[in-house]
């Protein structure tokens, strides 16, 4: 399984544009700002495609997931596409303030910026594109697609909170929190996308 999981291409240039981010930063210890407005614009992309899947997806479980007490359905599918936007943007609204604010863009570096970007948006793309083909013959966890972005939520909190606590840096904790979150995240859609198919490949064998 793991073998296949980083076999994937879009796995491959998501760990590009974050080994090229830790590169980046290392040579240009500067260049923070860059690097955490990268990984912003990443997890921008990532709730936008998310928002589009959710709402768009015809074949999905909704398990114990409810809308207004009610067990989520093609009807109301819709509204949860439109609350996970609002929320997951919400989240990101206040991070950009507080980015703005503490950080600035000053010394963001427009050209490493646009690079970033465009890896991630390539990345996303892809899969997209792959999650769209899996649906088309089996259902989803819709629960599992509704959360599963929220873990790009936790590196910003703790690049905010541990520093004032600890007294760490907030490079050294960011960085860090960012790769893991990117490859657990990956991994977990992997599992959410690919679990049924192996089995039925496992069954056809």
């Amino acid at each position: 399984m793991l073998k296949k999981i980083f076999s994937n291409p879009a796995l491959l240039f998501l760990l590009a544009g974050n080994i090229y981010c830790i590169w980046y930063y290392e040579n240009h210890p500067g260049a923070f700002a860059t690097v955490v407005w990268i990984y912003w614009f990443q997890s921008v992309i990532i709730g936008l495609f998310n928002f589009i899947d959710l709402f768009t997806i015809k074949n999905f479980d909704a398990g114990t997931l409810k809308m207004n007490n009610q067990p989520v359905s093609s009807m109301n599918k819709g509204c949860v596409a439109w609350f996970f936007l609002l929320h997951y943007g919400g989240f990101h609204l206040g991070y950009a303030v507080f980015l703005l604010v503490q950080i600035g863009v000053r010394t963001v570096s427009r050209s490493v910026l646009l690079l970033g970007i465009g890896v991630f948006l390539l990345e996303a793309i892809m899969n997209f594109t792959r999650q769209k083909q899996a649906e088309q013959t089996r259902s989803f966890s819709l629960g599992g697609m509704f959360f599963l972005p929220y873990l790009r939520i936790i590196p910003m909190h703790l690049m905010i909170l541990l520093p004032a606590f600890l007294g760490w840096k907030p490079s050294l904790i960011f960085l860090l929190l960012k790769m893991g979150a990117d490859i657990l995240t990956y991994i977990l859609y992997h599992h959410i996308y690919g679990k049924k198919n192996a089995v039925e490949n496992e069954g056809a064998a």
